[in-house]
């Protein structure tokens, strides 16, 4: 298995006295099989709108939403569809946060895979809801944890624009 190494300058001894926020941690993209050209069919995103707690805790809707994209590898894709296959796996999902409009897909059909291009991607630890034990008896708890990694984009660019700038 290939080595796992974060991009930073300095190390970090992770310790009971020392409080570590894993979240601010980044992994070298290099490390990751992630494509340089993309493709998002036209249903493959979803919007989740930013909230944030006031000074009363209380969370309310900032304007802004999170867009999360399911985008596959185009070189692969092309391949499936040249080969007459239908199956073409999994996507990697890609978040867009702070986003203040939705994508725009109108001139595109129902099944088509648009170019698709992120600028500035991160790879990070990503926090999940899980159950946890806290005792024999006793019901399981909701904790969070860092159980998967993310990959972030400051911002896309949809379609035919993507093709040159790819080159």
């Amino acid at each position: 298995m290939a080595k796992l190494i974060l991009k930073s300058s300095s190390i970090h001894s992770l310790n009971d006295s020392e409080n570590v926020e894993l979240g601010d941690f980044y992994f070298d993209k290099e490390q990751f099989k992630v494509p340089t050209s993309m493709l998002v069919q036209k249903d493959g995103f979803s919007v989740r709108i930013e909230k944030e707690k006031n000074l009363n805790g209380e969370l309310l809707e900032t304007g802004k939403c999170a867009v999360t994209f399911k985008v596959y590898d185009r070189p692969f894709i092309e391949l499936v569809l040249q080969n007459g296959a239908t199956e073409i796996g999994s996507p990697i999902t890609i978040v867009v946060e702070k986003q203040e409009s939705l994508p725009i897909f109108d001139n595109y059909e129902d099944g088509e895979f648009i170019p698709i291009a992120f600028t500035n991607l991160k790879i990070k630890p990503k926090k999940v809801q899980k159950k946890a034990f806290v005792g024999q008896g006793k019901p399981m708890v909701d904790t969070w944890q860092y159980l998967e990694l993310k990959i972030e984009a400051d911002s896309y660019t949809i379609g035919e624009i993507n093709e040159s700038k790819a080159k």
